[in-house]
């Protein structure tokens, strides 16, 4: 965990190590990425952005549509947002299916 030093937000995620890894399922990422946000403000306007049903049900219909889609954008932004000076929230350079902060590097 690390503290946002603008907000003093608290983000559940450790910088240089994976938040999800080896699934690009968006019933797998948005609520991991939503506990990430779970101390911020941000989550309550994402907390009720999966419906109960979908929640219940990783098969629903509701994971592959452009509401579900949306949403990821949605966190994928919130939580580049948070990342620390040198760090962005992204997939990790080596695997695109591996999500963190991670540091920039120059090429």
């Amino acid at each position: 965990m690390f503290t946002d030093k603008r907000t003093l937000n608290k983000i559940h995620a450790i910088l240089d190590a994976s938040v999800s890894h080896a699934t690009m399922r968006l019933q797998d990422l948005i609520p991991v990425f939503m506990e990430v946000l779970c101390d911020t403000p941000e989550y309550l306007q994402f907390m009720n952005s999966v419906p109960a049903y979908a929640s219940d049900d990783k098969a629903s219909d509701w994971w592959n549509s452009e509401e579900a889609i949306m949403l990821l954008e949605s966190l994928f932004d919130t939580l580049d947002s948070y990342a620390p000076d040198g760090y962005s929230f992204c997939s990790h350079p080596g695997d695109g299916s591996d999500y963190g902060y991670w540091k920039f590097t120059e090429n």
